[in-house]
């Protein structure tokens, strides 16, 4: 086990150890036979038996990638806003299965509206069904439920709406539920408004990159000469740096926001000021 303390205890008092500050983490490969049939037929079952393409999806290496946090830090609960087809949470309750505890909650109100059940029907097929619990609710108003439910995952992927204020509130919630040492992953960390979430929680709070050795979908990083002799003469010049976005003067590519699934560590508790005015630029 991984874990140093129950993650049920209070979150001054929860610290996850985690692989990666060893560097001994590695991506495994998940073998469990569903991932072969979905990958290969790119089709999937909904609950009344209907056969529909696989149309929105999370890559293979993504989803071996959350199967491996779990499998690696062995939490005793995971969270996940956003089921759609079910594929990472999947993976995620394969994970859990394989390391032979733990539960999972998906976070979902158009599973059965929009998706026509193929998430619930995926766990099925995958005999994982018992590892997940489904709530049909919208994120904004499942989180705070399982804050007073008391719940503390050791590991939470975002993957819901995309719009900027939608990310910030689940992490926002996130964080309230998420122990010192827990890990968040956020999906397509590679879109302006996921990416202006992460730039912002790894500048004003106690987070940092989880793994940064893996990159999923990453495109190279040319600065151009220009650019690099621009921002070190602002390192030098305060008043230069004031005129210029805190994008230019740390790019994201240097925050360590490369691909599209970033994870973050939580490092400490949140002891900024509440009466503070202003926030750190991002």
């Amino acid at each position: 086990m991984r874990i140093l303390r129950d993650p049920a205890m209070d979150a001054n008092k929860t610290e996850l150890d985690h692989p990666s500050r060893k560097g001994d983490f590695h991506v495994r490969s998940c073998s469990a036979p569903w991932t072969e049939v979905v990958y290969s037929t790119r089709r999937l079952t909904t609950l009344d038996g209907s056969v529909v393409p696989m149309d929105v999806y999370i890559p293979r290496e993504e989803g071996e990638f959350l199967y491996s946090i779990v499998r690696e830090l062995r939490p005793e609960v995971t969270v996940e806003v956003g089921m759609a087809n079910g594929i990472s949470t999947c993976f995620i309750a394969t994970a859990l299965s394989e390391n032979g505890g733990g539960r999972h909650i998906a976070i979902d109100p158009f599973q059965r509206t929009e998706w026509g059940g193929a998430g619930l029907a995926l766990l099925e097929k995958a005999g994982v069904k018992s590892r997940a619990e489904l709530i049909e609710l919208p994120s904004h108003q499942a989180l705070p439920d399982l804050e007073r439910r008391g719940i503390r995952p050791g590991f939470a992927f975002i993957d819901g709406s995309h719009l900027f204020d939608y990310v910030m509130a689940d992490f926002l919630c996130i964080d309230r539920l998420l122990p010192t040492g827990g890990v968040v992953a956020f999906d397509d960390s590679d879109w302006p408004a996921v990416i202006a979430v992460l730039r912002y929680v790894l500048t004003n709070r106690h987070y940092e990159i989880a793994y940064p050795g893996v990159i999923i979908e990453g495109v190279r990083n040319t600065p151009t000469r220009s650019a690099r002799a621009l921002r070190s003469l602002a390192h030098l010049s305060p008043k230069l740096a004031s005129k210029l976005k805190p994008e230019f003067l740390i790019p994201t590519y240097d925050l360590g926001i490369r691909g599209r699934c970033v994870v973050l560590r939580k490092t400490a508790s949140d002891d900024r000021n509440n009466q503070s005015r202003f926030h750190n630029p991002f």
